[in-house]
C-alpha cells in the first residue's frame, strides 16, 4: 500500500500577516504629540509663578487702581544701570509700557515728550519700559527722537505680566505712596497727561 504523497509545501494556504492598521498609527503619533504639548504647557506655567518684587506674576489680574503698584527692577538700555519703583518712592510716577514695533505707541511719543518737558517737575519720573522688543531697536528710536525720560527694557515681559498688560500702548499712573491711581490703554494726548499728573498727590 503506498503512502499518500506528501503535501507540497507550496500548496498550504499561509495565514495572512496581521496588518496594523494607518488610522491607529497616526492616532497613537496624535495622543503622543498633545501629551508633549500638555506637558510643556505646564512646565510654562510653573515657571510663571517667579516674583518681581513680592507680586506673583500669577496674580497680575489683582492690578487695579488704589492697589500698590508691584515693585520691579529694569535694566537701563545702555546696560550701566537699573531703575526700580523703589528708588521713585516719595515721587509721582508714570509708567508707559510700549514698543518700538507698536505704531501707535511711535505716535504718542511726542505727546509724552512735550508733557514731560511742559511739567519740568523733578518730583514726577517718567519710565518708559520697552516691552518684549530688541533692546538695539529701542535704543535707536530713544536716541533718534531725543527722549528725555527713564527708558527700560522689559526683555522677557516679566513686569508686562506683573502689570497686567494687555495691549500698547498702556501708561499707569502711580501716585508718591506707591500706589496705582490710574491705567490708561490706548494712546494719550500732552494735556491729559498734565492733568493726570496733576491730579497725583
Amino acid at each position: 500500500m503506498k503512502d499518500p504523497p506528501a503535501a507540497d509545501a507550496s500548496s498550504t494556504p499561509s495565514k495572512p500577516r496581521a496588518k496594523f492598521p494607518f488610522a491607529l498609527v497616526i492616532l497613537l503619533a496624535g495622543a503622543a504629540i498633545f501629551g508633549v504639548g500638555a506637558a510643556l504647557l505646564v512646565l510654562s506655567y510653573s515657571q510663571q509663578q517667579s516674583t518681581i518684587g513680592s507680586v506673583p506674576l500669577g496674580a497680575s489680574a489683582l492690578l487695579r487702581v488704589g492697589k500698590a503698584a508691584p515693585e520691579f527692577s529694569l535694566k537701563t538700555l545702555d546696560g550701566a544701570g537699573t531703575v526700580s519703583l523703589a528708588q521713585l518712592r516719595g515721587k509721582r510716577v508714570l509708567i508707559n509700557f510700549w514698543a518700538s514695533w507698536c505704531t501707535p505707541c511711535i505716535e504718542e511719543t511726542p505727546a509724552l515728550i512735550e508733557a514731560y518737558r511742559q511739567l519740568n517737575d523733578p518730583s514726577v519720573a517718567f519710565v518708559a519700559i520697552g516691552l518684549q522688543d530688541d533692546l538695539a531697536r529701542l535704543k535707536k528710536f530713544a536716541d533718534d527722537n531725543g527722549v528725555p525720560y527713564l527708558v527700560v527694557s522689559d526683555g522677557d515681559g516679566a513686569v508686562g505680566d506683573a502689570y497686567a498688560v494687555r495691549g500698547l500702548p498702556t501708561t499707569i499712573l502711580i501716585d508718591s505712596s506707591g500706589i496705582v491711581q490710574n491705567i490708561v490703554s490706548g494712546p494719550v494726548q500732552r494735556d491729559k497727561v498734565v492733568d493726570l499728573i496733576g491730579q497725583l498727590r
